[in-house]
Order: structure tokens, then sequence, then C-alpha cells
């Protein structure tokens, strides 16, 4: 039998047992239908890996790892979500309704204009914690030169923010692993740690 033909059949099989095995894992139809179309895009591109006489089950543990990693995504987004409250909460220096005071929408439109390398550095750090030096590591850098692309990155976010990046800390917010803080870097990260 060719792919196509086989796989029109396993299909024909599994969709109605993958609808109801991501329906009673508590997804509503839109995002049971998304899973079980994940997990079919990953039959096909994997045909020869699926068991002939009983694919259910390992179609079955493909559904799994995918709602295990929306899972995972789900909590780390809700993580970014409630730091990005946290920092915002940091970021206000003003009471609220007063001039200078910094909104979450105003920070998103600031981070869009910059460039994407620009705001992979800065998430890398403010958001998900990473030092310098780890960041350094996910784009592909050496530390030294993270170091130097962040200082910049937070640079052009300050002025993007309509702040000025040399104020003294606590004049003004700085970007650093701890949050989002605009300025001048944390000491321990300028003596390269």
């Amino acid at each position: 039998m060719d792919n196509p033909t086989r796989f029109r059949c396993l299909f024909e099989e599994a969709y109605p047992a993958l609808m109801r095995y991501a329906l009673h894992r508590g997804l509503t139809g839109p995002d049971a239908g998304d899973l079980v179309a994940a997990t079919l895009e990953i039959a096909w591109r994997r045909l020869e890996d699926v068991p002939a006489q009983e694919p259910l089950p390992w179609l079955y543990g493909v559904a799994r790892n995918l709602l295990h990693n929306q899972r995972r995504q789900s909590r780390r987004r809700d993580a970014v979500v409630s730091r990005l409250a946290d920092m915002h909460g940091r970021l206000t220096w003003a009471e609220p309704g007063e001039p200078g005071e910094l909104d979450p929408g105003a920070l998103r439109r600031a981070l869009a204009g910059l460039s994407e390398g620009d705001q992979e550095l800065l998430k890398l750090v403010a958001w998900d914690g990473l030092s310098p030096a780890q960041a350094a590591d996910v784009v592909g850098c050496s530390a030294a030169a993270a170091r130097t692309r962040l200082h910049r990155a937070r640079g052009r976010l300050a002025r993007r923010l309509g702040l000025d990046p040399r104020r003294p800390a606590g004049a003004a917010p700085t970007i650093s692993s701890g949050g989002v803080n605009v300025g001048r870097a944390d000491p321990q990260e300028a003596s390269g740690g």
C-alpha cells in the first residue's frame, strides 16, 4: 500500500479515537481538533514509524507528548504574564494616572520597535532570568559580546521609552535579570558575573 493510501486508512481509523482522547483530557472542540491535527501531522511525517498493526497506542503517545508540551508552554506563558505584571509594578515610578507612568502597552510597543536580536537578548535576561553569559550561549555569541549587546539594547529600549539610560539607578528603572529596569546594568553583570 502506498503512503497516501496508508495514511488515509490511518486517518479514518484514528481520527474519532484521537478526538475522544483529546475531549476526555478536558480539551474543548477547537483545542481538541488542534491536538488531533498536530498528532496526525506527525503521523504523516513519520509514517514509517507508525506501527501498521496497532497504530493507536503510538498515536496516543504522540498526542500525550503534544498535550504535555502544550501545557508546559501554557505554564511558561502564564509565568511570563505574571512577570510582566510584576515588572509593570516595578516600572511604575509615578502615581497611577500621573505623567511618567509606564504601562505594559508602552513596553510592548517599545520592544516591538527594537531589532529581533535586541528583543531576544532583553527577553532572555529580563523575562527568562538568564545571565548575560547564558543568553550568549542561546544566541551564539561570546559572553563579552552578549554583555555589550545587552547594554546597547537596554539603551535603545530606554530611549524608545523616553527614558535617559544614563540616569542613576533609582531615578529610572533598568532591564536586568531581576526584571525590567532600563538604565544601568547590575554591578554583578557589569563585572562579567
